[in-house]
């Protein structure tokens, strides 16, 4: 059964507020700067919140009709300015069916949104490991009760068609990190992409790419020790047209293979073309059948080892663990294929 992830946010964000009921005027903020979060007529895109974020932020929970009654029976909750938040790709929420991709839970709206609006979509994201194990669990549970969805895949249908469509030749793994900056030390404007970087591990000729950008606001002096970089490094870096420039001629027009979409995320927002994504945590969770954890965490458990220099700076680190899953990954997909045994025994 679904369980409702509004609680489940609440207690992942100190000092907010979990009301329950239809009747909230009484318990709205006597304040100026407040917003909720909700889609509709009269909502502003996120986007053009970033100058001026609310110092309040109302999520609507429910049923998309429960939260349009909510809004009838609370005219200053329906009269408050509203934030609406357009997803780059399809959430999480896989033990229910949402109206269109373009619906998330509310954990997974919330997490972005406060990602956007405080300037470090990374720290929110951590919000989500208690949902994505819990959307895992239940799967899990359905699978040993017989009604998981992969219980009715043929004997020589791939569980994971995402791999089998893969040109090993051109596939791209991508990794970037960005300029972000915590509270209360946040400056103004979405983080930026400071270190990309980029391979084709299945090649038989294996290509490599990597670019530091010059910094285009305030470098917030954790930024460089977290990333590995020196500080002078980061300012002498390029342009991020130029790194662009350089990114587009080494992936041409292939999809990339990232670990989560904050990647990808982060080059759309830097003017880059939303492209094919896929998203290899997704891939790790589903062959083990839980939550994926973090990149390291997954090379252990499948007992993969990448090739990097320990003193690598952390995006190049961090992308050589994604692309040796990727290879691994790769060379399993025969042994979930149902392949004949004399073929499962050759992919090891």
């Amino acid at each position: 059964m679904a369980i409702g992830t509004a609680r489940m946010a609440h207690l992942a964000l100190p000092g907010s507020l979990f009301i329950e009921g239809l009747a909230i005027d009484d318990h709205l903020p006597d304040e100026d700067d407040v917003a909720v979060l909700f889609p509709g007529e009269g909502a502003r895109p996120l986007a053009q919140w970033l100058q001026s974020p609310p110092r309040v932020l109302i999520v609507v929970d429910g049923t998309w009709s429960q939260a349009r009654k909510l809004l009838r029976l609370n005219p200053r909750l329906a009269a408050l300015p509203r934030l609406s938040y357009d997803p780059p790709q399809p959430g999480n929420y896989r033990i229910r069916r949402e109206p269109s991709d373009k619906h998330l839970s509310t954990i997974e709206a919330t997490a972005a949104v406060l990602g956007v609006l405080e300037g470090d979509p990374a720290r929110f994201a951590t919000m989500l490991l208690p949902f994505d194990l819990m959307v895992d669990r239940q799967l899990a549970a359905v699978a040993a009760q017989g009604r998981r969805r992969q219980a009715r895949v043929r004997p020589h249908q791939s569980p994971l068609p995402e791999l089998e469509a893969l040109d090993p030749e051109r596939a791209v793994v991508c990794y970037a990190e960005a300029n972000c900056h915590p509270q209360p030390d946040r400056a103004a404007g979405a983080p930026e992409l400071l270190h990309l970087v980029a391979s084709k591990p299945l090649s038989s000729s294996p290509s490599f790419f990597s670019v530091v950008l010059r910094p285009r606001r305030p470098l917030h002096e954790s930024v460089a020790p977290r990333l590995g970089l020196a500080r002078a490094d980061l300012e002498a870096g390029v342009d991020v047209d130029v790194a662009l420039q350089g990114f587009r001629a080494f992936v041409g027009d292939q999809a990339l293979v990232c670990w989560g979409s904050f990647a990808r995320d982060l080059l759309a927002q830097e003017g880059e073309p939303r492209r094919g994504f896929i998203d290899l945590r997704a891939l790790v969770a589903r062959t083990r059948q839980r939550a994926a954890g973090g990149v390291e965490r997954a090379a252990r458990e499948l007992g993969v080892v990448a090739d990097v220099d320990a003193t690598a700076p952390r995006a190049e680190r961090m992308h050589a663990g994604i692309a040796a899953l990727l290879v691994e990954l790769y060379r399993r997909r025969s042994q979930w294929l149902g392949a004949p045994r004399s073929l499962q025994g050759a992919s090891r």
